[in-house]
C-alpha cells in the first residue's frame, strides 16, 4: 500500500508559538461557555421556587420554562458558541488543516457538550429518584468515598 505525498498546494495552518496562551484562552471560553446555561437553570430553579429538593419534577420544571423563555434560549446558546469557540482555541496548536478546525472540532465540541448535559440530565434524575423514594441512605454513597469524606472537624 503506498501512501501518497499531500498536495503542494493544499494549504496549512503555520504553527503557533506560544501553545499556552491558546490553551489557556480556550479552556477559559469552555468554563464560561458551560457556566452560562448551569448558572441560568440555577437562576431558573431558585426563581420556580425550588429549594433543597429535587425531583424529576422540579427539573422538568424548570427544562420547559427555560425552553419557553427566549433569553434564557439565547443565553443557552451564547454558552454553546462560546463552548465551541474555546474548542477551536484550544484546537488550534494541534491542528493543522483549516477543514478539520472549523468542520470537526465544532462538530466534536457540540456532541460532547450534548454528552455532558446527557450525562448531568441522568445524574440528576437519579439523585430526583433517590430522593423521592422517600429511603434517601447516603451511606452507602458516604462509603464510596475515599477515607473521612467529607471531613468531620474534631471537638476540642
Amino acid at each position: 500500500m503506498s501512501v501518497l505525498p499531500a498536495a503542494p498546494n493544499r494549504r496549512e495552518l503555520a504553527p503557533v508559538h506560544a501553545p499556552g496562551r491558546w490553551i489557556a484562552w480556550g479552556l477559559a471560553m469552555q468554563v464560561v461557555g458551560v457556566g452560562i446555561p448551569v448558572v441560568t437553570a440555577i437562576r431558573r430553579a431558585h426563581e420556580a421556587g425550588v429549594g433543597a429538593a429535587v425531583t424529576h419534577y422540579t427539573i422538568r420544571l424548570v427544562w420547559h420554562e427555560m425552553l419557553r423563555s427566549g433569553a434564557d434560549v439565547a443565553l443557552i446558546v451564547l454558552g454553546v458558541v462560546l463552548f465551541v469557540a474555546g474548542a477551536v482555541l484550544l484546537a488550534r496548536p494541534f491542528v493543522r488543516r483549516p477543514p478539520t478546525l472549523v468542520v470537526a472540532v465544532p462538530l466534536a465540541a457540540v456532541a460532547g457538550l450534548a454528552v455532558f448535559g446527557v450525562v448531568a440530565l441522568v445524574v440528576a434524575l437519579v439523585i430526583a429518584a433517590t430522593a423521592s423514594a422517600g429511603d434517601a441512605d447516603w451511606s452507602a454513597v458516604a462509603d464510596l468515598l475515599p477515607g473521612d469524606w467529607p471531613p468531620r472537624r474534631r471537638r476540642r
